[in-house]
């Protein structure tokens, strides 16, 4: 019998959920509308601003080896607000399993009527995908189905995507994992490592504004890596006085594309509630609380997710750079 170290058993733990969200492989956010260059590299220079921000997540609190995602990322305009470069750095990891990639991110910004822009975007960068088999504990060191050791390799990757916006509508779809799915270069870390697929994000929402104080944010984005279930989230995001966001989200997974591979899968995954406070000119705090709605309900905790966001210079003034409500 095997005995296995407590970072383990997150392995079992996930098996249940294996056809929810968490079955895709690129790391889960809850407050990404408000950090949006994590998944599409036409958001670099956006907000006409130098931009930083921070993230730090942990997902399912209780459960031993649970997925933790840390992530920094930097963006501007430059040459009069046509070109937006932006730097993502991200690690996430789970169980035995971690990634850690760096991105380039350039945006060309057209604009294409009235208040309207329409940016390209393309992300270049490189990823290091590590096993930590050393960390596992067996009554069998020998036992041949189980990988000993610490096996790693690197790997190029590209991402691409696009991003319109008007002053209340915008929409995006992006691709990541172009290229590292498709490169072999002949290691046998990837004997241990799972390999990345192809990921796509389609998302749009829309501004009503309620009046002076009040105005209401719907959004949604869809999530698809051709393999795994469909991810679904609806937001709902009410802004106050130009300071405080409140949110929630619902998250699903379905089988949109009827993937043979995955059946007649239609499962409810987490609600989120959100708040996002401009605690002073150009400096966002935000947190997110993921309720589990999936088979690790009532075993996990939940999920906890923290965010900072900074907007340099004399552009940070108002709180808020109206009509940049995305």
């Amino acid at each position: 019998m095997i005995k296995i170290k407590k970072s383990l058993l997150v392995g079992f733990a996930l098996l249940a959920s294996t056809f929810y969200a968490e079955a895709q492989q690129d790391a889960q956010y809850s407050q990404y509308m408000f950090n949006s260059l994590v998944i599409n590299p036409a958001y670099a220079g956006y907000k006409g601003t130098l931009n930083a921000s921070g993230l730090y997540r942990i997902q399912y609190v209780d459960v031993p080896g649970g997925p933790v995602t840390q992530s920094i990322v930097l963006d501007g305009s430059f040459f009069d607000d046509k070109v937006g470069l932006g730097l993502t750095v991200v690690k996430d990891k789970i169980g035995l399993q971690e990634q850690s990639s760096a991105f380039l991110n350039f945006a060309y910004k057209l604009t294409v009527g009235d208040g309207a822009t329409l940016a390209f975007g393309l992300g270049a960068g490189v990823g290091q995908y590590k096993y930590n088999g050393g960390q596992a504990e067996y009554d069998d060191p020998n036992d041949p189905t189980l990988g000993l050791g610490t096996a790693s390799y690197i790997s190029p990757d590209l991402r691409a995507g696009i991003h319109y916006s008007t002053d209340k509508f915008y929409a995006g779809l992006s691709s990541t994992n172009l290229i590292s799915s498709f490169i072999n270069n002949g290691s046998t870390a990837k004997d241990e490592i799972v390999k990345q697929g192809r990921h796509i994000f389609l998302t749009a929402g829309y501004l009503l504004d309620f009046g002076s104080f009040v105005k209401y944010k719907p959004s949604f984005l869809i999530k698809e890596d051709t393999k795994a279930p469909t991810n679904l989230d609806i937001n709902n995001f009410f802004l106050f006085g130009e300071k405080v966001w409140l949110g929630v989200s619902y998250r699903t997974s379905v089988n949109v594309f009827k993937k043979g591979t995955v059946g007649n899968v239609k499962y409810s995954d987490a609600l989120v509630g959100l708040i996002e406070i401009y605690a002073s000119p150009g400096v966002r705090i935000g947190y997110a609380y993921d309720h589990s709605l999936n088979a690790l309900k009532g075993f996990d905790n939940g999920s906890h997710e923290i965010s900072l966001g900074i907007t340099f210079g004399p552009k940070a003034r108002p709180v808020i750079l109206s009509p940049r409500y995305f």
